[in-house]
């Protein structure tokens, strides 16, 4: 843009004086005078379209936000079409799917890229989520990050903001404490029913999601797992709501824990039993399509 502009201007210096009239070439001033002023708005005119034209560029490539923080700082966006390689998954041909940005600007915080997907596993598989979704804590300090990596595999990601800088938090699938129910739920299962070893068997669904934010340092997380069974045609399944309390470092404990029953909401509290019933609504949703 600025080697067009200093052409125009240089053409303008030399076809005109300053108040209009012609430095030469031109021996009628009236003439001059109106060809210089023609001249003085194409030139603004055009320099004004290509600073316009660049402008919607920029904002072209900059995609919208699909989520906000409650205090309007933060977005949650895809990354930018052409956007510079910032992992090794990326480096490899894969895009940086999702970025936390400031809001209303391109600076990016934040590449939540496939080597941030549950310890590596989505990267290892060359795959991008087919979902994913942000649910903001009230304060906008913390932050879910909840995707499908695969078809039959969702999981999710705490972030905490310390200043300007968002930090990953510890995982939740490889904690024992979250691990740990679900696989005695199934292992029960699998000995009343006298099923094969738990290492056989094809698993149908496997499933972490941050429902919601009880307050700015409770969380509510939905695990499921499900199993089928080929030898007697059986599937077995566990779900259990955690309730997770975070400290001021981001250390979560669980602070709640309960299995949600095959049928039925026995055991369940109230903001449990409303989740559960948005789940079985959004299950039936989808497999209508």
């Amino acid at each position: 843009m600025s080697l067009i502009a200093s052409a125009a201007f240089t053409s303008i210096r030399e076809g005109c004086g300053a108040t209009g009239e012609i430095i030469s070439n031109n021996p009628t001033s009236d003439w001059g005078r109106g060809a210089c002023n023609r001249h003085i708005k194409w030139t603004f005119a055009a320099a004004f379209l290509l600073v316009a034209t660049s402008a919607f560029a920029q904002e072209k490539q900059k995609p919208p936000a699909i989520s906000v923080s409650p205090d309007g700082k933060w977005e949650f966006r895809a990354g930018a079409a052409g956007e510079p390689a910032r992992s090794p998954a990326t480096r490899r041909g894969f895009r940086d799917d999702f970025v936390i940005a400031k809001a209303g600007s391109d600076e990016t915080s934040l590449v939540l890229s496939e080597e941030e997907y549950a310890d590596g596993l989505a990267e290892a598989m060359g795959r991008a989520p087919g979902y994913a979704n942000i649910v903001w804590a009230p304060d906008s300090k913390r932050f879910a990050f909840n995707l499908q990596p695969v078809k039959a595999y969702q999981t999710a990601q705490f972030y905490q903001l310390d200043g300007n800088t968002w930090h990953k938090l510890d995982s939740l699938e490889s904690n024992d404490a979250t691990s740990a129910p679900l696989q005695r739920s199934m292992a029960r299962q699998k000995q009343k029913l006298k099923l094969p070893s738990p290492d056989e068997g094809w698993p149908i669904m496997n499933s972490w999601q941050v429902r919601k934010w009880i307050d700015s340092s409770t969380a509510l997380l939905y695990a499921h797992s499900k199993k089928t069974f080929e030898v007697k045609k059986e599937s077995i399944r566990a779900a259990f709501f955690f309730t997770l309390k975070f400290d001021a470092v981001g250390k979560w404990e669980i602070v709640r824990a309960r299995e949600v029953p095959p049928t039925g909401i026995a055991g369940l509290n109230a903001e449990e039993r409303k989740e559960i019933s948005a789940i079985e609504n959004e299950d039936r949703e989808l497999r209508s399509k």
